[in-house]
């Protein structure tokens, strides 16, 4: 088992960005990583992205030192043991609105005694069990792997104060875009209720010592970073498009100028 330099980022008290991607290409990955991302964020839940696949945008993270987090279809051990078994380095797992919940979520995650992970010590992360012993590795992957959760309904904020003493639990991320929805405003995350609940929210993990994460426009990051959150992702095809509009404006600007 690698060890897990986003974790230890994140324990350090530093602040994380990455970016999301939804479909297979293990090439667009690894210009990622070489471009200095902390982390990416391997959607199974919104594209088509599925275990197979992930094995390979995996490697290709781990090449560059980028960690590979991936989130998984929903908060099943069945949904999420596969891509651990591949060598995903954490889960970003969708929808936690309880602490049964989040105690659920870390207990699919990590192996005896903290956890009910089907243990197979010829995995990709236990060295295919060519050295070390089953209970070495074990103990590594439950000191390295990644558990964060979801909180993307209001259900689950008015629910934190119990969802934050779940040990195991590395990152509370508030997903802003669900949250919404379950507010009654879609796709309206800057609206002042919305980010008055997702404040409310950081308010309480950052006071029960946590780390917590948020998924906002680019011109907000600045305010929760103020506000102590260190977890952050945005998405390949925003990329593509900000560096598009980039390069098509100024091109544009400049053919227009020579007259073409």
């Amino acid at each position: 088992m690698r060890e897990n330099t986003l974790k230890q980022k994140l324990n350090d008290g530093k602040a994380v960005f990455g970016t999301m991607i939804t479909f297979p290409s293990a090439t667009v990955v690894e210009m990622l990583g070489c471009l200095g991302y902390d982390w990416i964020l391997i959607d199974n839940e919104h594209g088509s992205i599925t275990v197979d696949n992930s094995e390979d945008m995996i490697r290709a993270a781990e090449l560059t030192g980028m960690a590979p987090i991936v989130r998984p279809i929903g908060n099943e051990l069945e949904f999420i043991c596969p891509f651990l078994d591949r060598g995903a380095w954490g889960v970003q797992v969708p929808h936690v609105n309880t602490a049964e919940e989040a105690q659920n979520a870390v207990e699919a995650v990590k192996y005896y005694p903290l956890g009910t992970r089907g243990i197979f010590s010829r995995s990709r992360p236990a060295g295919f069990g060519f050295s070390g012993s089953t209970g070495d590795y074990a103990e590594e992957a439950n000191k390295n792997t990644l558990v964060c959760l979801m909180l993307e309904e209001v259900e689950a904020i008015e629910n934190l104060e119990s969802m934050v003493q779940v040990e195991g639990v590395d990152v509370f991320f508030i997903g802003s875009g669900d949250l919404s929805q379950s507010m009654g405003f879609v796709g309206q995350q800057t609206r002042p209720e919305v980010q008055e609940v997702m404040e409310r929210g950081v308010k309480i993990i950052r006071e029960a010592g946590r780390v917590a994460g948020v998924s906002c426009p680019e011109n907000l990051v600045p305010k929760f970073l103020d506000l102590g959150v260190q977890y952050f992702h945005g998405t390949v095809q925003a990329l593509i498009q900000s560096s598009s509009d980039a390069y098509l404006d100024s091109m544009r600007k400049a053919a227009g100028k020579a007259g073409l």
